[in-house]
């Protein structure tokens, strides 16, 4: 026995013994607490859940119900993996960030439409350095029908 808690990395020092381990008070609250599993602190231990010691003083629990099947279990096909699609080569993305004050932001939102601000931000910005005046003038148009 070891004056040690016996939990994996706790290194307090042990106040309780619990079916031959050590425990410290943190753990033996936390782990035999109402709303803990109930067999927490013996895996916590490494003891095995299986069977219970007839030292231990437990509640009686309602066991879960186990659905039975009939018969023996059908065996299953094994599956052939799926083929991997070719995926295209993407490039490579980088971030592009700005500041801007809270009422820009609005504004930009209320243009774009919802959940649409990044599109049209980009868009606008290609548009603008790309010198496309069709493209930019549509986004003036589609925000001018957005914020009606």
């Amino acid at each position: 026995m070891s004056d040690r808690c016996e939990i994996r990395r706790c290194r307090s020092e042990s106040a309780i013994t619990y079916l031959d381990h050590s425990v410290c008070n943190r753990h033996w609250n936390q782990l035999t607490a109402e709303d803990a599993p109930s067999d927490a602190l013996r895996i916590a231990l490494g003891i095995e859940t299986a069977v219970h010691a007839a030292t231990e003083d437990r509640t009686m629990e309602p066991e879960k119900s186990i659905k039975k099947t009939k018969g023996t279990p059908k065996a299953k096909a094994a599956k052939e993996p799926k083929a991997k699609k070719d995926k295209a080569a993407r490039p490579e993305l980088v971030v592009f960030a700005f500041r801007l004050s809270e009422a820009d932001r609005k504004r930009i939102h209320d243009a774009a439409g919802a959940g649409h601000a990044t599109r049209f931000v980009l868009s606008a910005a290609l548009a603008a350095a790309s010198g496309d005046s069709k493209a930019f003038e549509a986004l003036v148009a589609q925000a001018k029908t957005n914020q009606k």
